[in-house]
């Protein structure tokens, strides 16, 4: 005859095992931020909410397209949401008749609202260890943009 678990047991257990989960998944496989600035308009707008995951040193580095979240290198403790259009040893045209070859170990990100976005075309490139992750999806709006739900970035 199996033996019963308490119930205390059986309460416990799967809130652990959940607990646990979650904490795993909000250190290591994704976080969530949000935006704060029209830069990124249209893809992402001020108040939206979204799904950020890290590169690994072992999976495939940031390419041109990816939004990606990294840290400020002018702006201490700041975080900023970009798009990259260089990567080592592309050509940019950063503006201005300005052209630029990124670097190894650099990116050059800018926001997609051109006009309303300070970027690479202001500080250089991004050291690529300032990355820290990759803009996944939007997963809902507390801004003007309030209907965004589960909406892809790309």
């Amino acid at each position: 005859m199996p033996r019963q678990k308490s119930t205390l047991r059986l309460i416990l257990e799967p809130l652990a095992i959940a607990v646990g989960l979650a904490l795993l998944v909000r250190q290591g496989l994704f976080r969530i931020y949000a935006i704060p600035s029209a830069s990124m308009a249209p893809a992402l707008q001020p108040g939206d909410h979204i799904l950020v995951t890290p590169y690994y040193p072992f999976g495939a580095p940031p390419l041109p397209g990816d939004v990606v979240v990294f840290r400020s290198p002018s702006r201490a403790g700041e975080l900023m949401v970009k798009r990259i259009v260089g990567t080592p040893g592309d050509l940019v045209n950063a503006g201005g008749g300005n052209v630029q070859i990124v670097p190894a170990g650099y990116y050059f990100v800018m926001g997609d609202n051109r006009g309303d976005s300070y970027d690479s075309r202001s500080w250089g490139p991004l050291p690529a260890d300032m990355v820290v992750g990759r803009a996944r999806l939007v997963l809902w709006s507390s801004g003007l943009a309030g209907e965004r739900l589960f909406h892809p970035i790309g």
